[in-house]
């Protein structure tokens, strides 16, 4: 393997481990396997890669490059960037044009933003959001795998929502206007950074934040200092972790071994999760929330459930000592590999497909909104149909 991995390798573990050997139980990866990675005796394997830039908080593209990507904005203002005002522009562009085709539902009103101290307000308005999406007839909401649940934002609070690479590695951004609500997440191998990036977007969204576009280059809860950001940090946790459904998993007995699904969360006394929080407990929440230790800890404290020493103390664990054994490295192989998967917004997508499914439209509004060339849409289009159904002989030719 590349001595310059090698080298990355190693001085993660300088930095997060007294030594080889506690690193070596922190990640997961068998003693004997880690030193023979260090002396290119063996390579490492993708999961192996993943875990390390999991408990080091960097890349997987950092480890395997050394490449660190410059954030391509000033800090001060992001939205001043060309490729941000590019990327915002394809979706306005979207929304203006199935607006002038009277074809863009209208938007249903934004909460009216809770009124406190930041932490207070972005608490208060995810519980108004978390009962939205129970009174949609979704029960349950901190355990839903990432795609799922940004399938949901789009159908509660009308947000198209998309994963896509970001400029300068940047973690979300978040933007609305009369027409649209905006929430992109960056690919990435840290899936949760990734949902927690989903959630503060939409914590700023739903506090009528993102008039002009909000770029997050890093997220960093519990060190901001922007009231807004602090709101959105808030928010995003209480949204992620509901406390009711915090308490329905630990009240639990631990998911069978056996079974790869996450626990469903019935309703739950407030006064179950009032027992001290054992190492068990603890990873069964991570690993079923999908977030980070750091971030599940800060959560529990802020629910009185932990003192700052133990919050301490479990905010150093890593995803592979909160999902161990075989079916808890497969689920997390599985979500390291969802995180780095693009997705669409399926609403808007929808919306422009159906304009164009009903002669009002061609397919140059999708083509634009996908960065794909129209012909190589139709043709894609035309591949899903029956063969006895085409016709395409007699379709028109698309022009921009």
């Amino acid at each position: 393997m590349d001595e310059g991995v090698i080298d990355r390798v190693r001085s993660v573990i300088t930095r997060v481990s007294p030594s080889q050997a506690a690193f070596s139980e922190l990640v997961g990866i068998g003693a004997d396997k880690l030193s023979k990675s260090l002396n290119a005796v063996r390579r490492f394997t993708s999961l192996e890669l993943a875990l390390i830039a999991d408990a080091g908080d960097v890349s997987v593209d950092w480890l395997l490059t050394g490449r660190t990507r410059e954030p391509a904005l000033p800090g001060a203002e992001p939205s001043a960037g060309d490729e941000i005002r590019a990327l915002v522009d394809r979706y306005a562009t979207a929304y203006e044009r199935l607006r002038l085709l009277g074809r863009r539902p209208a938007l249903p009103p934004l909460p009216e933003p809770p009124a406190g101290p930041p932490a207070v307000a972005g608490r208060a308005l995810a519980e108004q959001a978390v009962a939205a999406v129970r009174d949609s007839g979704m029960p349950s909401l901190g355990t839903l795998p990432t795609a799922e649940l940004a399938a949901v934002v789009e159908q509660v609070f009308a947000v198209d929502v998309a994963f896509t690479p970001l400029p300068g590695g940047a973690d979300a951004l978040a933007w609305q206007s009369p027409y649209g609500r905006l929430v992109l997440a960056n690919v990435t191998s840290q899936f949760t950074r990734q949902r927690f990036a989903l959630a503060h977007a939409l914590g700023h969204v739903l506090a009528g934040d993102a008039t002009q576009p909000l770029l997050d280059q890093r997220l960093a809860p519990g060190r901001q200092r922007a009231a807004l950001e602090q709101r959105a940090d808030a928010f995003a946790a209480a949204f992620l972790m509901p406390a009711a459904e915090l308490q329905a998993v630990a009240a639990m007995p631990p998911a069978d071994p056996a079974c790869t699904e996450p626990h469903s969360t019935p309703a739950a006394d407030p006064a179950t999760l009032r027992a001290p929080v054992t190492d068990g407990v603890f990873a069964e929440l991570v690993g079923v929330f999908g977030v980070s230790a750091g971030a599940m800890a800060a959560r529990l404290r802020g629910l009185g459930l932990l003192d700052a020493a133990r919050q301490a103390e479990l905010s150093l664990w890593t995803a592979a000592r909160c999902q161990h054994g075989p079916t808890g490295r497969r689920a997390l192989l599985a979500r390291l590999s969802a995180a780095q998967a693009p997705r669409q917004p399926a609403r808007l997508v929808a919306e422009l497909f159906g304009a164009y499914a009903d002669g009002a439209t061609t397919l140059v509004p999708l083509a634009d909104l996908l960065q794909t060339p129209v012909d190589d849409l139709f043709a894609a289009l035309v591949a899903e149909q029956p063969a006895a159904r085409r016709g395409y002989a007699d379709e028109p030719a698309f022009l921009p």
